[in-house]
């Protein structure tokens, strides 16, 4: 029982500064206002974590990473088959990148984007979300360029392009669902109307 309660409340801890981290930055962020909104002593924090930067590097972990390791195998295999439809891989992807943000896209949306401001004061936030676009980029990088080798994606224009391209208005459309709610985020597949020219032969 008490292993359960210390898991609960390292949890509890973690949410809790999620929550706070997208209104407030994580400076202005402090253990004590976290410990208070959970009903929790200052001291039970340091149970589970040495100081509020490493708070913050399980927050990231656990709380911010877009799933890319729990899809890569799956696409991959997709994209080897040889009639794959290329253009529902990427849809069944960007679906899945905005399913991972959760009940509360709003809240996921300001903490990541606090995160990323302070990156430019922690080396450690700053590679994490470097390894990260660097593994988004390689993932959607061969899903553009399997969509040109079958003729599906056009091919004026060269695949790091289309997929910067593609990453930009992904982050874009979150910008944008910060100061304008109502916005559909998933509007961003409209785009494929442009970059696809064809879809694979009915067998």
């Amino acid at each position: 029982m008490k292993y359960s309660t210390g898991k609960e409340t390292k949890r509890k801890i973690i949410e809790t500064a999620f929550q706070l981290m997208s209104d407030k930055g994580f400076d202005a962020l402090s253990i004590d206002e976290i410990m208070k909104h959970i009903g929790r002593t200052k001291g039970s924090f340091y149970v589970h974590f040495k100081s509020k930067e490493e708070m913050l590097y399980e927050l990231m972990r656990t709380r911010l990473d877009r799933g890319y390791g729990h899809m890569a195998a799956e696409i991959k295999e997709e994209l080897s088959l040889d009639n794959c439809d290329v253009r529902a891989i990427l849809e069944k992807v960007t679906a899945k990148i905005y399913a991972s943000l959760g009940d509360d896209p709003l809240t996921w949306t300001a903490t990541f984007y606090q995160l990323v401001i302070y990156s430019r004061k922690d080396e450690t936030v700053r590679e994490w979300l470097e390894l990260n676009f660097n593994q988004w980029s390689e993932f959607l990088h061969m899903i553009v360029e399997r969509g040109q080798e079958l003729g599906q994606i056009r091919s004026d224009m060269d695949t790091q392009t289309i997929t910067n391209l593609l990453m930009g208005i992904v982050l874009g459309y979150e910008i944008l669902y910060m100061l304008k709610p109502q916005v559909d985020m998933t509007e961003v597949i409209k785009i494929h109307d442009w970059l696809f020219i064809s879809k694979p032969s009915a067998e």
